[in-house]
Formats: C-alpha cells, sequence, structure tokens
C-alpha cells in the first residue's frame, strides 16, 4: 500500500507491507528509491514485521522540490517518516540515508529502537577529487553511464531485474537531487554527534566497497557509536541491497 507523509510543503512517499508487531523504516540512498529494499524484505516474514519504504524528496514517488537537497532536507524527510510511526522501530539505512540515519539517531526520536546502517556513509565529510564529482554528474540523465556507475561500485552481480530497477530509479531521480547530495550533503561532517546514539547499532559494509571503504567504515562509524556491532561480508561491494539481499535480511532477522 502507498501512502504519504508530509514534510512542510512536500509529499513523501512511505510504502507500507506486512501486518506484523515489529516495524521496519527502510530509508534509500542516493539517486535511489525505496524499491532498492526489495529484494530484501521479499525475505521477511510479513507475518513477524511491518515494513514502511521511504522515498526522500526528489527520488522515487515523493515531490520533487527545488529547495532542500541538502542535509537539513533529507533528515526532515526521515525524521518525519520516523514520527509517523506510532511503534518502536528499527531504522535500516543504506549509504546516503545511513549518513542521515546516524544524524536522526543521534537526536534520541522516542519510538527508534534499533539502527542498521549498511554501507554507510560516515559522519566525517567525505572528500571527492573534482574529477570523480564530474565524471560522476555527468551519468545524469543516461542509462548506459547509469548501470556503468552503478556496476563500478558492486562486487556481486545482481539479478537482471534488481539492476533494471536501480538504474530505472536513479533515471528519474531529479537533478537536484543528484547535485545537492553530491555538494550539499555528503561533505558536511557532524562527528561529535555520534556520541549521542543511544540504541544498539548494526553496521554492514562489503569487503570489496570502493564507496564506504571498510576501515573508514569501522573507525568512524562503528568505532564512535557506543557499543556497535561491525560485520563485513566477503566478496561484495556498495551496493549491498541488490548484492546480498540474503545475507541483509538476515541481519535484520537476527538484530534484536
Amino acid at each position: 500500500m502507498l501512502a504519504f507523509v508530509r514534510n512542510g510543503d512536500v509529499s513523501l512517499c512511505l510504502e507500507h507491507r506486512g501486518a506484523g508487531p515489529r516495524v521496519i523504516l527502510f530509508a534509500h540512498g542516493w539517486i535511489s528509491s525505496r524499491r532498492m529494499w526489495y529484494d530484501v524484505i521479499e525475505r521477511l516474514d510479513e507475518g513477524e514485521r511491518s515494513v514502511r519504504l521511504l522515498d526522500f524528496r526528489g527520488c522515487g514517488l515523493s515531490d520533487r522540490p527545488a529547495e532542500g537537497h541538502d542535509l537539513d532536507g533529507y533528515a526532515g524527510d526521515l525524521r518525519v517518516a520516523l514520527a509517523s510511526i506510532d511503534a518502536p522501530v528499527t531504522l535500516v539505512a543504506h549509504s546516503m540515508g545511513a549518513k542521515l540515519a546516524q544524524y536522526i539517531a543521534a537526536e534520541r526520536p522516542a519510538n527508534l529502537e534499533r539502527l542498521i546502517l549498511v554501507a554507510p556513509g560516515t559522519a566525517k565529510a567525505a572528500r571527492f577529487p573534482e574529477k570523480h564529482r564530474a565524471l560522476t554528474l555527468a551519468a545524469y540523465g543516461s542509462r548506459e553511464r547509469i548501470e556503468r556507475f552503478q556496476r563500478a561500485a558492486m562486487a556481486r552481480e545482481p539479478s537482471p531485474e534488481s539492476m533494471t530497477r536501480i538504474v530505472d530509479d536513479a533515471l528519474i531521480a531529479q537533478h537536484e537531487h543528484w547535485i545537492g547530495w553530491y555538494d550539499r550533503g555528503r561533505g558536511i561532517d557532524f562527528e561529535e554527534r555520534l556520541a549521542e546514539i543511544n540504541v544498539p547499532t548494526l553496521v554492514v559494509v562489503g569487503a570489496k566497497d570502493p564507496l564506504a571503504l571498510p576501515q573508514r567504515v569501522r573507525r568512524d562509524c562503528a568505532g564512535a557509536i557506543g557499543g556497535a556491532l561491525f560485520v563485513q561480508l566477503r566478496d561484495a561491494g556498495h551496493n549491498l541491497p541488490i548484492e546480498t539481499p540474503d545475507e541483509i535480511a538476515s541481519a535484520i532477522r537476527r538484530f534484536r
């Protein structure tokens, strides 16, 4: 079922699946959508879990405003989605979404029960050469370049259906989203906030991730969150929800 919540004037898609007692909110990464998680949630028992899948502004079926494509705007989207759930929540987030999840978790939301960070962006500012920025943003609007870009971040071959899905979602992602997060999100540093996170946290990373480097994630994310568990998946890259859906679903089931 598709539902919508509002962050001010922005309408955000929040897909609902399942009717179980344990509530899980999924947050996607950059140039993606809630559909990145489909392979994972298909491996979860809908009788045990109630799932919510968020589209950030500029992505999927959410509104495409000109403003708010930065850390504050996306954090506000996630904050609204979490607040709309009247139950304890496990927040599962990937890449960009996982950086935002750390930012929100540090505010200690009353209903946040657990945190699972998948190939997370860290709270430390991410710096990339200008050439990398140019090549990345040049992929906008090109199916061939987007697929090449996505494959370069992966170590395992996803199903053809999953590959098509993430390329399709990147193709329809708003241009302001492509530029905004790259220029005004990933470079924000809030390392000092991580000490405020007070919920059980699991950090999962691919051993061959070229973007969320395992050693950096271990140090700057798992090592900075009190009591966090760190898991490294062998022969896996950055897009873990489609590269390793079995392992991610298993981690969600077992992390209690």
